[in-house]
């Protein structure tokens, strides 16, 4: 669905070319605004904190590395870490022996510009 929404808005955006859409200084959200809106709100305050602090990462991080600002148990982190994940929010990467985690750049650009 994401994929069609997205190539709808630049078909009738950018008049079908990707380069323009690409190099756009800002992510073209349109239409997953809604969608992204209906998912956050249906989190838990913990997940949401744990979204909030992934979307502002420069890159994907270990969830050992958890920041002493998040207000959670270690319990809490981990139960919001793996709700995300069952939920598709948030993805898991295998670097070497060791997984990282991130948030899908249109889900940071929507919680940066319209939750932060």
């Amino acid at each position: 669905m994401w994929l069609n929404i997205v190539s709808a808005a630049i078909k009738d955006l950018f008049s079908g070319q990707i380069s323009d859409f690409l190099s756009y200084g800002s992510l073209v959200l349109g239409d997953l605004e809604y969608l992204l809106h209906q998912h956050f709100q249906r989190l838990s305050e913990s997940e949401k904190q744990v979204m909030s602090w992934l979307a502002n990462q420069i890159k994907a991080v270990e969830i050992s590395k958890k920041a002493a600002l998040l207000e959670l148990s270690p319990s809490e982190f981990l139960k919001a870490v793996e709700s995300l994940r069952r939920r598709s929010l948030i993805e898991k990467v295998q670097k070497g022996d060791r997984a990282i985690f991130t948030v899908q750049p249109a889900i940071a650009e929507y919680i940066k510009t319209h939750i932060l």
